[in-house]
């Protein structure tokens, strides 16, 4: 209820149901509402996406669908966590809403790609046993390939490593099971997603330790095409209540991590989370939609891991660091990143090995840090105007969203429609080419930069 408040989508008349493909009427009949999907999928089309990119979860069930007891659903996290109760009944939704997809898109309805819900490996998503989800996913695929023949369709994405185990009763069904279960009895699985966060109170936190994991979890299932559907650092710096360090500490985990599994044997694909934070009618670009476009800037260009020497005795703060070389046909850059989950004023030297096609010495650069981005200008203007929550005010280098910074929300609100040009500007600013800068120097066949816990620094040779 909260998140339909949240978005704006709340429906007096249906409550809890208002984005519910299907609900039903007084009489029990199944009322269809095909109006959702162009809502959902028009924005995205619009700008330029195509079927073939986009993945729909058909899940949570809706509300108003038979459960397997006759009792009252229960609901999860996301929404309704129960089970269909009379896979006839779910079987004739998919049917419907493969048809009502086919009429908005004709035959590139096909080229969607389907998963049945989202992580409901776990009980908080999907109530049931292994065997009621092997079921499930039987009467998804039988349904949807009777309309769409050639449609992708995949098990949501899993959790941890995928397996049950006895230390963890929250489990529904381990996914070696899953994909036993399918070859034996026809059914399609196209891709094995995972969801891969990382929490910064946990060791995995590092990126190097995201990458191992997710690594090991997808060689335990030979010949499956990996993806990762949820993707992203959770709550840092100080736990859900404050939110996520929308910036340069967001950049760095997901740009180390990404580069650590693309040259280790990529995943076919990933999805990111939103690349802005807004705030009413006004977007920051947050580091991870400053990482795309770097990444989309270079795109098509051959990648190489460049050597970082990290030498300075007595280290200010723990970082990792990582850089690639991307090379074109008559072009080369570097892209360098040191990562914290415990940020730390100061900054240290980092040296990057050049790539062979590496020219000249002067250099063009951006930097994207801790201490100067948007969200830290917002967080200068909320001290100066004694609106700064105090476990921000005692971390120099502590970033959140601008809501979650703000000891008082309504004043905030009204600072950044005051000051939104000076913000606008600083966000087209931080991504301007700078020529030189006496922090970062080449000397022989080595870059040397002055880096802080938390940066990433794009750089090309000065022609």
């Amino acid at each position: 209820e909260d998140w339909l408040r949240k978005f704006h989508h709340w429906d007096k008349r249906l409550g809890r149901r208002s984005l519910d493909y299907v609900t039903k009427s007084q009489d029990g009949k199944l009322q269809f509402h095909p109006n959702l999907i162009v809502a959902r999928l028009k924005p995205y089309l619009d700008a330029g996406y195509k079927p073939v990119d986009i993945t729909l979860a058909l899940g949570n069930t809706p509300w108003d669908l038979a459960t397997p007891v006759g009792s009252p659903p229960k609901e999860g996290v996301w929404g309704r966590k129960t089970p269909p109760g009379d896979l006839a009944e779910w079987g004739a939704v998919v049917r419907h809403f493969a048809l009502d997809l086919k009429n908005y898109l004709g035959e590139d309805a096909e080229k969607v790609g389907f998963e049945t819900g989202v992580e409901f490996d776990e009980k908080s998503s999907f109530d049931g046993g292994a065997q009621a989800f092997f079921r499930y996913y039987e009467a998804t695929d039988r349904a949807l390939h009777s309309v769409l023949p050639r449609a992708r369709v995949s098990p949501g994405e899993f959790t941890g490593g995928g397996e049950c185990r006895p230390v963890n009763p929250n489990c529904v069904y381990d996914t070696q099971r899953l994909i036993d279960v399918a070859r034996r009895d026809g059914l399609v699985i196209n891709v094995i997603p995972r969801s891969l966060h990382s929490l910064v109170d946990k060791k995995v936190a590092w990126p190097s330790e995201a990458a191992r994991r997710t690594l090991a979890s997808f060689a335990r299932l030979p010949g499956v095409t990996p993806e990762i559907h949820q993707f992203g650092l959770l709550f840092e710096p100080f736990g859900e209540d404050a939110g996520s360090d929308p910036g340069p500490m967001y950049a760095n985990w997901e740009f180390q991590t990404l580069a650590r599994l693309l040259l280790a044997g990529p995943p076919r694909r990933v999805f990111h989370w939103g690349g802005f934070i807004p705030v009413g009618k006004f977007l920051f670009l947050n580091g991870s939609g400053f990482l795309r476009l770097v990444l989309d800037h270079y795109l098509g260009r051959s990648v190489a891991l460049a050597e970082t020497r990290d030498t300075q005795v007595g280290r200010p703060f723990p970082a990792e660091t990582f850089a690639l070389s991307l090379t074109g046909a008559d072009s080369v850059a570097l892209i360098a990143s040191s990562f914290s989950p415990r940020p730390a004023p100061g900054a240290r030297p980092i040296s990057i090995e050049l790539p062979a096609a590496w020219k000249g010495k002067g250099v063009k650069l951006v930097r994207y840090r801790a201490s100067d981005n948007v969200f830290a200008s917002i967080k200068r203007d909320l001290a100066a105007k004694n609106n700064l929550r105090s476990e921000f005010s005692s971390c120099l280098l502590c970033l959140g969203s601008p809501i979650k910074m703000a000891a008082d929300v309504g004043r905030v609100r009204k600072m950044i429609a005051r000051n939104w040009p000076r913000y606008e500007r600083e966000m087209r600013d931080g991504l301007k080419w700078v020529d030189n800068d006496p922090n970062v120097f080449i000397q022989g066949r080595t870059l040397t930069a002055q880096m802080e816990a938390n940066e990433l620094l794009i750089v090309e040779p000065l022609i």
